[in-house]
């Protein structure tokens, strides 16, 4: 009986080990991804975004991800983020406009997921390489969107038509 126990005990901490393995070696293969899927130019400085004075590094890494000038990968994704004053919902979504007015735009991207982000005075909105309004956008543009989310609304921080 004795034995049975040994054995059982020996055979969990192998099972311990193999599993923390695994998850180490899962973590490095993810990193190692993620540093590779944005690899940077041979020349010069890495190209990634500009971090905007008192903007979370999260937001700034989430606007590589979705290429808030058009270049990143992401179709959408929503992050939640500590910041110094608590935390914070943000997502991003990169697809065709589905439908837009004065105070919102649903976009909808390539694999079908929908939102519906409101515009408000502080949504910073551009096309074309310049300063833009909402009524420089129409259905049918591809667009980014930056967004932080609230109770469950979704507000427009920026909106971009990815460069062409």
């Amino acid at each position: 009986m004795m034995r049975s126990f040994r054995t059982g005990r020996r055979g969990a901490v192998a099972a311990a080990a193999g599993m923390l393995g695994l998850g180490l070696g899962i973590g490095v293969g993810l990193s190692g991804t993620a540093a590779s899927a944005a690899p940077a130019p041979e020349h010069g400085p890495r190209a990634t975004a500009p971090r905007a004075a008192g903007d979370h590094p999260r937001l700034a890494e989430a606007r590589r991800l979705f290429g808030g000038d058009g270049s990143g990968r992401g179709l959408h994704g929503e992050a939640t983020i500590r910041t110094d004053k608590g935390l914070e919902v943000v997502d991003g979504q990169r697809g065709t406009v589905s439908a837009i007015s004065a105070t919102s735009i649903s976009v909808t991207s390539e694999d079908g997921f929908a939102a519906t982000y409101v515009i408000n005075g502080n949504t910073k909105i551009r096309a074309d390489r310049a300063d833009a309004t909402i009524t420089d956008l129409h259905q049918g543009d591809s667009v980014v969107v930056r967004a932080r989310t609230t109770n469950g609304t979704r507000t427009a921080v920026f909106v971009r038509e990815p460069k062409r």
